[in-house]
């Protein structure tokens, strides 16, 4: 079995996924979005079986960015045609994955969500929280970014602020806008790079605390939605 994995910035990575996806026996293909010299391979949809599509800082809704997106737009439209696939977008990655559906991707009106938060099950029999033992669970939320949720999607987690966090389309598509898959060292990273990361994290005791809480649901989470 053959993954593609998206990245749309230097400082994005798959985390947590990536050796889930080993496990279950995935050979692993990056494509660097960010790169301008690189190319999607053509006919992506057709040589590989599961896909991730990664965040970063660029907005599925401005309209300079047209350009840009158009090929992972057309992926994700031609992985949604065809037979036995599976796409994971993640917070950039789910807003792509909203938008193809139809959704309306948008700044959020009541501000971004930064920092580790809860986010609450909405369907708590879906196969995906198989494990999860309670309704309401540890993740890393940095996005400004919001979608509404996609016709004939589920929605399955929602935060205090915005009820559209996670859904799933038909089991073969999950868009999910925090980071589950966050890793100590990414979270590092970030603080290095952006200050408002930094700004949400109190002191490094309470962040060890924070990332075992949701490295413990994101780990069942991404390894039931690859197990699907």
């Amino acid at each position: 079995m053959r993954s593609l994995i998206v990245r749309f910035e230097d400082c994005e990575g798959p985390g947590l996924i990536e050796p889930i996806l080993r496990e279950k026996g995935y050979s692993i293909t990056y494509h660097d979005a960010y790169k301008e010299e690189v190319s999607l391979i053509p006919g992506s949809h057709l040589f590989f079986d599961f896909f991730l599509f990664l965040g970063g800082s660029k907005s599925v809704y401005d309209n300079k960015e047209n350009l840009f997106f158009k090929p992972y737009i057309q992926l994700i439209e031609n992985i949604l045609d065809s037979s036995n696939k599976k796409i994971l977008g993640i917070c950039l990655g789910s807003q792509l994955l909203a938008k193809v559906l139809g959704s309306e991707v948008s700044k959020g009106e009541k501000g971004g969500e930064f920092g580790f938060g809860k986010v609450t099950i909405q369907e708590e029999n879906h196969p995906i929280f198989k494990g999860i033992e309670s309704r309401e669970i540890s993740t890393f939320h940095f996005h400004n970014d919001i979608f509404t949720l996609p016709k004939y999607a589920k929605i399955l987690l929602k935060s205090e602020k915005y009820e559209n966090q996670m859904f799933s389309y038909k089991d073969i598509a999950f868009g999910i806008l925090p980071h589950f898959e966050v890793t100590t060292a990414m979270i590092h990273t970030w603080m290095n790079k952006f200050p408002i990361i930094k700004d949400n994290i109190n002191n490094k005791d309470s962040l060890n605390i924070n990332i075992e809480a949701q490295k413990s649901s994101g780990e069942i989470i991404l390894r039931n939605i690859i197990s699907l």
